[in-house]
């Protein structure tokens, strides 16, 4: 198991929650929670599992937090103290452009009262060549939320539609883009790589890049537990963040390719996969 600096301060996530599955805030838990970090999370929407988990069964129940009511329980879990030891933000799967806008009020409060809060948007609208959510959400994330974010973590397709590019011919592309979003920090998972292997770059003021043998088909919930658990490794200042977290994930990949879901059981992080700085 890889030693990592225990986490100090609670976590404040706004995602997705699903009653059966790993996905969304189920995933986000348990990744902070391996690091020694406190979980606060406010859904963004609830529904009984995630839409591809029980095709038979049709559109899964539930629907969206009223974006009005997440920040009533944001302001009153300010007002309790709830939030006084809050050291992070998360945001990931948010519906629409008021959930957007919700959570862009939500942040603000929390970033007056405590200034060196760090937040991390996981800018999720789609993947695999298409938005799954509206083009409003994807317009909302890149001028709303990505302008107050201090890390972020799109994966390629989504780098695509919020740099507004057609496609990247090569590595030295997709860093530009990520340069172009104005975030100090950004992480871009499915990054270009051979058949057989799957790549992410940090792009900072210097760019890593790890690679990892790619499962046939990753469990539901991966997207969600990646950006957590990076971000519990960036906040520890974890100099081998980006090979852990890879690593940790495909170990977890191939342990679960009959389930296609996230274990349940404690997260163990795997030792570092090769980090390679690139000259970009």
């Amino acid at each position: 198991m890889q030693a990592v600096k225990a986490g100090t301060g609670s976590i404040f996530v706004m995602s997705s929650h699903v009653v059966s599955g790993q996905v969304g805030l189920k995933a986000t838990m348990p990744a902070l929670r391996a690091l020694g970090h406190e979980t606060v999370t406010l859904p963004t929407t609830l529904l009984s599992a995630h839409p591809a988990a029980f095709p038979a069964q049709g559109a899964p129940a539930g629907g969206p937090m009223p974006p009005e009511r997440m920040v009533e329980i944001a302001d009153w879990l300010l007002a309790a103290g709830a939030l006084d030891n809050c050291t992070a933000i998360l945001t990931g799967y948010l519906p629409s452009a008021a959930h957007i806008d919700a959570a862009a009020q939500i942040i603000a409060k929390i970033k007056a009262l405590h200034g060196d809060v760090i937040y991390c948007c996981d800018p999720i609208c789609g993947d695999d060549g298409r938005l799954y959510l509206p083009e409003e959400v994807m317009h909302g994330l890149r001028d709303r939320l990505l302008p107050m974010a201090d890390l972020a973590s799109p994966n390629l397709f989504e780098l695509q539609m919020l740099a507004g590019r057609d496609g990247f011919a090569d590595e030295f592309e997709v860093v530009d883009a990520a340069r172009d979003l104005g975030v100090a920090h950004i992480i871009v998972t499915s990054a270009p790589a051979p058949a057989e292997r799957v790549a992410a770059l940090a792009i900072g003021d210097d760019v890593l890049r790890c690679e990892t043998a790619k499962a046939p088909k990753a469990p539901y919930g991966m997207g969600d537990f990646f950006a957590a658990l990076y971000l519990g490794l960036y906040l520890a200042e974890e100099p081998k963040a980006l090979g852990i977290a890879c690593a940790t994930l495909g170990q977890m990949a191939a342990a679960n390719l009959e389930t296609q879901t996230l274990p349940h059981g404690p997260v163990q992080l795997a030792a570092a996969a090769i980090q390679d700085k690139l000259n970009i």
